[in-house]
């Protein structure tokens, strides 16, 4: 199932999922105390991030997975939050080669 694939990257990517209804999940992945305590200091992989999934059909029978980044990821002045934007491209990066690789991506659109 596609979502399933989203969520399976994202664990691989160091992320916790918690799913939050049949369509929707939260994931969340490194320290929020050291993102605060120590800001650009906690580094790219210690960074505190946040991403809401949520799956959608688009009328045609595709799958739509929308990700959302959350408020967190901006400790750290513009250091932190480059530091952030980079994790985030990864993990779209793993997402879409995970698409990619299985033969279903139609399109990507980062906003």
């Amino acid at each position: 199932m596609a979502r399933n694939t989203v969520y399976s990257v994202l664990q691989g990517q160091g992320f916790t999922v918690n799913q939050t209804s049949d369509w929707t999940a939260h994931a969340e992945r490194g320290s929020q105390g050291a993102s605060i305590a120590f800001g650009a200091f906690t580094g790219k992989a210690g960074r505190h991030v946040i991403l809401d999934i949520a799956c959608t059909g688009d009328g045609y029978g595709n799958l739509v997975v929308t990700l959302t980044q959350g408020a967190s990821g901006m400790s750290g002045g513009l250091i932190g939050v480059g530091q952030a934007n980079s994790l985030y491209a990864d993990v779209y990066n793993a997402i879409e080669a995970a698409y990619r690789g299985a033969g279903v991506l139609l399109a990507t659109n980062t906003v």
